[in-house]
């Protein structure tokens, strides 16, 4: 049996190793760190001994490629689902009834589920949710695909005649959620995707999904499972330091002294590692190594504070909170978990973790109610760094696709030409797309 080796063991890696064992091929999986998952794991906090994710990922119903790998290795089932339901809270506005507003999308088909939930939005005027209602359509319509050149989120919602209330209120979470950049510096057409699929296409693609376990139980370790129960392996501490050309095709790679033949070569590895490699005619521009960060603060506290099982909040550092235990369905060790994310958070590089802490902690309270006579046990900052591409609208053109001018050797990544932002479903997606590939260079 021919084998192929894939080269990291993020989300894309774990798509293309399990895509290939479905298969029937011999897959062998490499992952330089101690655990696979990359930006998507969890860990052991050692303070509570609960499992705590390096990030907070939500998930959403047209996510078809990350679910496909969900459904493959048996965790699909560990997603917490619910309706389209987005609710935001103003923590400046003096009455604290109207400070939380909903889009609640009832059960109508799509488009129209979205429409209505957002004609109800109290966080907007009428004249602005309908300006809205038309100016997705048109976003849609006039920047997705390549119909025209690309502009900042920005720029096209200035065109789309949408007020800085409307900004603030609406598109802004949706932008920083999605796209992990200021409006100001993301891709116009990397919205409209995200608009067209998520929001306008159908309504069973606008559900809200959330993992119900930590990451690494929902992809890791299940995925592990599937390629050992299919003659496969998953390999950590295992850093790849070069891959063997001959003749114009991939014949291995090495790892320390140990020489892996291989039939195909699937790279799913990030551009600066994938740099390091200097492998001949597969270049990548360096502007694809710029990357912005996500900053989680994990909070447990000494009882359930109340609230939505996951709410954002305008106009405040800290983006969004997820309420973990009512989401897993289990208390934590620690106490009541909540889960704060601020995407994009390139402000707070040089901040202190116990700045960052405190001011999350803050705006926590005025956003949950029932935060204000809550103790707070616990804090832990979590920094990712390079959490995902850098979406301005200048480096788009530059993602590379799947293939290289070596036969054999193939790449896979958030980061590689998907159309979609760097998200779970764009790292699946290539994964598959490579393992398609990779499955035709050994036939």
């Amino acid at each position: 049996m021919s084998r192929v080796v894939v080269v990291g063991g993020g989300v894309a890696g774990l798509a293309a190793a399990t895509a290939l064992a479905e298969a029937g091929r011999d897959v062998l999986l490499l992952e330089r760190a101690a655990a696979a998952g990359g930006r998507a794991r969890s860990f052991t906090d050692a303070a509570s001994g609960d499992a705590v994710d390096n990030g907070q990922h939500a998930l959403m119903g047209c996510y078809d490629e990350f679910l496909a790998l969900l459904s493959r290795v048996g965790s699909r089932s560990l997603l917490f689902e619910s309706e389209l339901r987005i609710s935001l809270c103003d923590p400046a506005l003096s009455d604290v009834a109207a400070r939380t507003s909903a889009i609640d999308a009832p059960g109508l088909p799509a488009p129209l589920h979205f429409a209505a939930g957002l004609l109800r939005y109290g966080h907007l005027s009428l004249r602005e949710r309908l300006s809205a209602l038309v100016a997705g359509q048109r976003l849609v319509w006039r920047y997705g695909g390549s119909r025209r050149p690309d502009v900042t989120v920005a720029a096209a919602l200035t065109a789309l005649g949408q007020s800085a209330r409307a900004r603030r209120a609406l598109w802004d979470p949706v932008v920083w959620a999605t796209l992990n950049a200021d409006p100001e510096r993301a891709s116009a057409r990397l919205l409209a995707a995200v608009v067209g699929r998520a929001l306008l296409a159908s309504r069973e693609g606008s559900r809200f999904l959330l993992p119900s376990v930590p990451l690494s139980e929902l992809t890791v370790e299940p995925a592990r499972k599937y390629l050992e129960a299919r003659g496969g392996e998953l390999r950590t501490r295992a850093a790849v330091d070069g891959v063997e050309i001959e003749s114009g095709r991939v014949t291995s790679v090495r790892v320390g002294d140990e020489q892996i033949e291989a039939d195909a070569v699937i790279l799913a590895v990030a551009p600066p590692a994938l740099r390091r490699l200097a492998i001949p005619g597969v270049d990548v521009d360096p502007a694809l190594d710029r990357a912005t960060p996500i900053v989680s603060v994990t909070l447990w506290l000494d009882r359930d504070p109340g609230g939505p099982p996951f709410v954002g909040l305008l106009g405040c550092q800290t983006q969004w909170i997820f309420q973990v235990d009512r989401i897993h369905g289990v208390r934590s060790a620690g106490g009541h978990r909540l889960a704060c994310v601020r995407s994009g958070a390139d402000a707070w590089r040089d901040v202190p973790r116990d700045e960052i802490a405190q001011t999350v902690i803050a705006e926590a309270r005025r956003a949950l109610p029932g935060m204000r006579d809550a103790q707070v046990v616990r804090h832990l900052v979590v920094t990712e760094h390079a959490a995902t591409l850098t979406p301005d609208p200048a480096i788009q053109s530059l993602r590379p696709g799947v293939t290289t001018p070596i036969r054999g050797l193939l790449l896979a990544g958030d980061w590689t030409d998907t159309g979609l932002p760097a998200t779970l479903e764009g790292a699946a997606l290539s994964g598959h797309r490579a393992a398609a590939l990779a499955r035709g260079a050994q036939s």
